[in-house]
């Protein structure tokens, strides 16, 4: 542990022999406003946490409700009159303007609440909501004293320093869960599709329509930085969204390890078990590779697992390769994750890696025109963190020099050989890419042949230019010996039509794209 944990800020080792009473002496009378005046303020004393540490934990809530609700709602159920009052050992009691807003937040937030109370404070708390309106009705509450401990235990004037630092390592514990925050950001909106990822995009939105139905475990692979964990947030903040009452636990397979080593040393393991089975609907694990080789984290896993299959629940898993590629895990977690639906991502096509590359400019704000955003998509083929390496640091280069980026500037700041610079993609590259994929001359391609598969490959070539490089009918026509722009629209539109039909030919254009 630590030697930095704040302890001063949670126990004052020096007052614990001289606390205050448990409450104060009280005229006892039959007067009903002033018994529960007393009873208030018996349970303020209660609570674990001072004042500021109250106030400190109620701004990050509302700082986790900001960002996960709307605006209009967050001002409307949760700005100004919503405030954290108290926390026992079991519950956080939580004050609001009127028994309508209690009402809205009981319906639609309350999961989100104790969600964002969990991650910040590593317990799971039931929420009691109570209307400003039936406090104000009763005699005022006198505030707490500042004295008073941060921690409270049954037999508090027992409390050694040794006692007191078990307290904090059992909280810091609980606080250091394996639960990744969900990046609101990522989307399946803004999730670039292409042929290289558009099952994995597919299964993954049907998924965060009806979890734990249609697919119950998913399996999603391929090479790193391709969007495996930008669907995995998608689906998070999907589910949120439609159904949020669902309790998503999203992790990597590193910290489900270490969560576990942490529980087996504090001796907490059935509790570790019990936060997986029993207050999870839908298990995310990043990753799922790294479990190898570690032979007690795969049985806990594997309990886990049986657990949550034999439920209903959710499971999805990551990893950069298939099941049966992945060394040094048992037979039974290879058996369980195969019987997962295995989806697999590719490296994007070059349309795919233009198109990820104009919405990353256009996030970012970073100006850049189509020649050199086609010369990185020709260029960069590995993954999109590549691509958006190389997007930032020609953004960075334009903000501080002040300058448009223009295609020397772009081949100098990256670094591009000459053997690069030779693979920008134009019409003369796709079409010499088509002919060699057919086997068939570029000459006839461009001249008067009216073949079947001259004629397949010359349109292809016609597609591909409009479609990838955004070429004018007319730029297009006048490569293929100067057609006019009507016969350039009939052997586009003839691709689109066969496309519909024919998932030979969708193979055939991504395998072409992918030789660019």
């Amino acid at each position: 542990m630590s030697n930095d944990f704040p302890f001063d800020q949670f126990i004052n080792f020096k007052e614990n022999n001289n606390l205050p009473a448990k409450t104060q002496k009280l005229n006892h009378t039959n007067n009903n406003t002033a018994d529960l005046n007393l009873k208030q303020n018996q349970a303020l004393n209660d609570s674990f946490f001072s004042e500021s540490e109250l106030s400190t934990i109620n701004e990050e809530l509302l700082i986790g409700l900001k960002s996960n609700v709307s605006t209009e709602k967050y001002k409307a159920f949760f700005e100004k009159t919503f405030y954290i009052s108290q926390i026992s050992d079991t519950t956080v009691v939580i004050t609001v303007a009127t028994p309508f807003i209690k009402k809205m937040i009981h319906n639609h937030y309350l999961q989100e609440i104790k969600e964002i109370l969990f991650t910040a404070l590593g317990t799971e708390y039931s929420i009691e909501l109570l209307p400003i309106e039936s406090i104000s009705k009763t005699a005022p509450i006198e505030p707490t004293s500042s004295k008073q401990p941060s921690f409270k235990l049954k037999n508090m004037n027992s409390l050694t320093e040794s006692d007191a630092q078990k307290v904090i390592e059992s909280k810091q514990i609980k606080i250091n869960t394996s639960k990744l925050k969900i990046d609101r950001s990522k989307t399946f909106e803004n999730f670039i599709v292409g042929h290289s990822n558009n099952m994995a995009h597919a299964f993954s939105h049907a998924v965060a329509k009806d979890p734990g139905k249609v697919y119950p475990q998913l399996y999603i692979h391929g090479n790193s930085g391709l969007g495996k964990t930008h669907l995995l947030h998608a689906v998070c903040n999907h589910i949120s969204d439609i159904k949020p009452h669902i309790k998503i636990c999203f992790t990597t397979a590193n910290d489900f390890m270490t969560e576990m080593v942490v529980a087996i040393q504090a001796k907490t393991i059935d509790d570790f078990r019990n936060k997986y089975t029993e207050k999870v609907d839908l298990l995310i694990i990043d990753d799922i590779h790294e479990l190898s080789n570690k032979i007690r984290t795969q049985t806990e896993f594997f309990y886990i697992f049986n657990e949550l299959q034999n439920k209903g629940k959710q499971l999805i898993f990551t990893s950069d390769k298939p099941p049966k590629e992945i060394s040094g895990i048992e037979d039974r977690i290879r058996t369980r994750l195969s019987s997962a639906l295995l989806i697999d991502i590719q490296q994007p096509d070059l349309e795919t890696r233009i198109a990820i590359l104009k919405e990353k400019a256009k996030e970012k704000d970073i100006y850049l025109d189509d020649e050199v955003i086609n010369l990185i998509a020709s260029c960069v083929k590995s993954n999109v963190r590549e691509l958006e390496g190389n997007l930032v640091k020609l953004g960075a280069y334009s903000d501080l020099m002040n300058v448009d980026i223009d295609i020397e500037i772009a081949k100098e700041q990256l670094n591009l050989s000459q053997l690069n610079e030779e693979k920008l993609v134009s019409i003369e590259s796709i079409t010499k890419t088509v002919a060699s994929y057919f086997k068939i001359t570029l000459g006839d391609i461009k001249g008067k042949s009216r073949k079947k598969e001259v004629a397949l490959a010359r349109h292809i070539s016609m597609f591909m230019s409009h479609k990838i490089l955004k070429k004018t009918l007319e730029e297009i026509g006048e490569f293929f010996d100067n057609r006019d722009h009507s016969t350039v629209i009939h052997g586009i539109k003839k691709i689109q039509n066969l496309m519909r039909t024919d998932s030979k030919l969708s193979q055939q254009l991504y395998e072409i794209e992918s030789r660019l």
